[in-house]
């Protein structure tokens, strides 16, 4: 996975979000799977940093370090320069998170996301231990890897043919 297709999925995710639950939309973690992405809304999350800052803690310990996914997302409603909004952030092992936005239409669907930049370090400090989390994933491209095997190289992913990284060749 590239980091733009995080940031697509990311920002696909909101989408999903808004046409399905409809507004006020829950906080929303997004984890981008090998076999699919798991959305988990936070419906009830705390508004005191310090206490988002556990319920992220925890929620990174349980799907990201033990799963060892290498990649997170966040989807939450928020006031964007004065008007109804909802943001996207993201990160991945060895990439600074971002975040990009987009306002709210006149059918309460999105409009189109405005492009993404780096997030300072701090805004939205309950969000760190998602990317520490990543940040602390053993052997990236080892997990990068098995996240995503068309990257691996025929050391890691290889089908029987040898070490040559292809399948095995039967004389016909």
């Amino acid at each position: 996975m590239q980091f733009d297709e995080l940031r697509f999925i990311t920002q696909q995710a909101a989408l999903d979000v808004v046409a399905k639950r409809g507004r006020p939309i829950p906080p929303t973690v997004v984890l981008p799977g090998p076999a699919r992405t798991l959305l988990l809304t936070l419906p009830a999350l705390p508004e005191e940093d310090e206490l988002r800052h556990h319920v992220f803690a925890e929620l990174a310990a349980e799907h990201l370090t033990g799963e060892q996914v290498p990649c997170w997302g966040f989807v939450a409603e928020a006031d964007v320069a004065g008007h109804d909004g909802v943001i996207a952030a993201y990160g991945a092992r060895r990439h600074a998170p971002h975040l990009s936005a987009a306002l709210f239409g006149a059918d309460d669907g999105l409009d189109e996301f405005v492009a993404a930049e780096e997030l300072d370090p701090t805004a939205l400090p309950f969000l760190h231990p998602l990317q520490h989390a990543v940040d602390a994933l053993p052997g990236a491209q080892d997990v990068f890897d098995r996240y995503d095997p068309k990257r691996a190289g025929p050391e890691t992913f290889d089908l029987g043919g040898g070490g040559q990284g292809g399948l095995p060749m039967f004389p016909g």
